[in-house]
């Protein structure tokens, strides 16, 4: 049975163990080492990762005591005595003893390793119901929560009776693994009422939807000291995910629970929502629990609106907006879009939950749907709390207003002690150092902690000490959080000027949009790679680059060469261009093409058939999370960079223009 501990034994104490048994030679003194702090920092990380307690312990006593680099080495080693402790005891809930841990964060207040560190902790103390500390250490936190502090957050609510209902139905409409602070929130929730066995099944058969199949049945495995889980056979539920034809041919179906019917169902949805559909209204309606039906119904509309079928709006008219998720209601209204069914766009907007509805882009489409039915007063009053002239959704909405989107007043000059503040700040010089250290991650989330604490003057002073420091894809996350003096140069920055309006005007492509589309895919960082191997300002795959080269006549281009600013530049606008004129010249298509590769906007075109649609309404049911918003985010920064480079203000809802189809 699952226990608690605190942990109080000293670090250096267990530390020792490995050393001891791995023999007289992991006692040799240190030898004075050559590197320096940037390239010991490397090796202690490199260590830290493989778990190689001896060598970190050797090299960590090599880094000076007062190294910029020490909070991240400090708390590395707690971290060890952590991960020690926790194989020893895999069935305890540890949590660190306090006495011990605030030295620890005190000493290394305002780093970005002290602030996970408290993460963890404050997870610790919800899950162990220990409130006083929980809510003193919570007030320390600086950065915004992750998740699993989120649902720390709710199990301090509901001790104090003021949990909300609309933010738990954020976890349960997750779609992953939850962190274990949040499947620890559910189970405590159930089990005095105040979280339904509905509500358990809606978590499930959202991982099922989601292809989470293996994490579904970790969930319900973790319930089996209660009611819900014991009433479900995992193997049972495992075959039904897993081979839902197989289940759903079985004479001996069990009828216990019809959540293995309704996670065969959405696992088969997946593949063939129209099928399912039919048998849905045909074999089982009378099977499956009203919230369950409902469910599926939203489901397969939800599945129908990936692929713009026309019936998903009538599938999610048979749903229910309560067992919906927020994805689902977010597809029930582009469902109605893609019909321009405008009252549809406006029940559905209404529906929507709380935490959802006031989001730009539904506030925005309201605004047209009530325009639409000649309720121009309350269109107006949607656009202005949508109206902003950073955003996309927030410049449409603007120049639904008549107002033409304009530069934002230049801030004061920022004066020599605000510069200097920032060049002395030792966050910023600690996110520096990680930078030039190579820890790129580490020094990303270093400056984010600390541009989160920041007043506007402050942001600005930071913005300007990153992009002296050619960290410009931090000096626009600096310049991004302003609030009131915004800088539209330093939240739209354009390096390499020189070469990018050569090579623009070189091959005929918009300077604007490229620098909005290089903004959105690097925020210029020359040694950018995304996960699937694209490099460099303008996110090149090398295949593309391959192809780009041949077509153009590159004749020595060379693999090693794609992340050099004048190469990638070349590469990157060619392919443009290329993508631009096989797409009706329509910087939306070609945008989209850029992102999710040339063929896809071809697939999209051929689903409207005869149709038009406006390009905000086509970017809206870009299918894939990435690319729509991907679309949007360009499109808006071409914007503002023809604002800045040309001073001109060509209205975003004319870039978008018009998307016709194709038979």
């Amino acid at each position: 049975m699952t226990g608690t501990m605190t942990i109080s034994h000293h670090i250096s104490r267990w530390i020792s163990l490995p050393l001891f048994v791995l023999g007289a030679m992991a006692f040799q003194p240190a030898l004075a080492s050559k590197e320096s702090d940037s390239e010991l920092i490397k090796q202690i990380k490199s260590a830290y990762a493989d778990g190689a307690y001896d060598k970190f312990n050797r090299l960590a006593a090599d880094l000076p005591q007062k190294s910029i680099f020490r909070p991240y080495v400090d708390i590395w080693q707690f971290r060890f005595f952590q991960k020690g402790v926790e194989k020893q005891f895999p069935d305890q809930e540890l949590v660190w003893n306090k006495s011990e841990i605030l030295p620890l964060l005190n000493k290394h207040d305002n780093s970005w390793p002290a602030e996970t560190l408290r993460r963890d902790w404050l997870e610790q103390l919800a899950r162990t119901a220990q409130w006083t500390d929980y809510a003193e250490q919570r007030q320390h936190l600086r950065y915004r929560p992750d998740q699993g502090v989120e649902c720390a957050d709710l199990m301090y609510s509901a001790e104090q009776g003021q949990l909300v209902r609309y933010k738990l139905d954020a976890v349960l409409g997750f779609d992953k693994r939850l962190p274990k602070t949040c499947r620890v929130l559910l189970k405590n929730l159930y089990k005095r009422g105040g979280v339904s066995a509905q509500d358990l099944d809606r978590h499930v058969l959202q991982m099922v939807a989601a292809n989470q199949l293996t994490n579904s049945i970790k969930f319900v495995e973790e319930f089996n000291d209660t009611a819900w889980g014991k009433a479900i056979d995992s193997q049972t539920l495992r075959e039904a995910i897993f081979n839902p034809d197989k289940y759903l041919k079985s004479p001996s179906r069990s009828t216990d629970t019809d959540l293995y019917l309704t996670g065969a169902l959405a696992r088969k949805a997946v593949d063939d929502h129209e099928r399912v559909a039919r048998q849905i209204a045909e074999n089982y309606q009378s099977k499956l629990s009203p919230s369950s039906e409902q469910w599926l119904w939203a489901h397969v509309g939800y599945r129908a609106g990936l692929v713009w079928d026309r019936n998903a709006l009538n599938y999610f008219k048979r749903s229910n907006p309560d067992v919906m998720s927020q994805e689902q209601q977010e597809w029930k209204v582009r469902a109605a879009l893609l019909l321009e069914d405008w009252n549809a766009v406006l029940q559905a907007t209404n529906e929507m939950s709380p935490n959802v509805k006031e989001d730009r882009a539904w506030t925005y489409w309201r605004g047209r749907a009530m325009a639409q039915s000649g309720k121009l007063v309350e269109a107006r009053q949607e656009w202005i709390k949508a109206s902003s002239p950073f955003s996309f959704y927030g410049k449409l909405a603007h120049e639904e207003l008549g107002d033409t989107v304009t530069a934002p007043k230049r801030p004061e000059l920022l004066s020599a002690a605000e510069l200097d503040w920032a060049k002395k700040h030792p966050g910023l010089a600690r996110s520096l150092a990680l930078y030039d250290a190579g820890l790129r991650t580490e020094g990303f989330w270093e400056f984010n902690l600390q541009v989160a604490q920041m007043n506007d003057r402050q942001l600005l002073a930071a913005a300007t000490w990153a992009e002296r420091n050619q960290l410009y894809d931090r000096a626009i996350a600096a310049a991004d959080r302003t609030e009131a003096e915004h800088d539209l140069g330093l939240r739209y920055l354009t390096p390499f000027r020189d070469n990018m309006r050569a090579k623009t005007k070189e091959i005929g492509v918009d300077e604007s949009w490229v620098y909005g589309l290089i903004r959105q895919e690097s925020r210029f960082v020359t040694i950018a790679r995304s996960g699937v191997g694209a490099s460099g300002l303008m996110q090149v795959m090398p295949a593309t680059a391959k192809y780009v080269a041949k077509k153009i006549g590159l004749s020595d281009f060379k693999p090693t060469d794609i992340t050099e600013i004048e190469t990638n530049l070349t590469l990157g606008t060619s392919y443009l261009k290329m993508v631009f004129e096989q797409h009706d010249q329509s910087p939306v298509l070609a945008s989209a093409g850029y992102n999710a590769g040339p063929s896809r906007p071809s697939l999209w075109k051929r689903r409207l058939g005869d149709r038009q649609i406006e390009g905000a309404i086509f970017a809206e049911l870009i299918p894939f999370d990435e690319t729509r918003g991907y679309v949007k985010n360009v499109m808006s920064n071409t914007v503002a960079y023809s604002l800045l480079l040309n001073n001109a203000s060509t209205p975003l809802k004319q870039r978008l223009g018009i998307i016709y189809g194709s038979k």
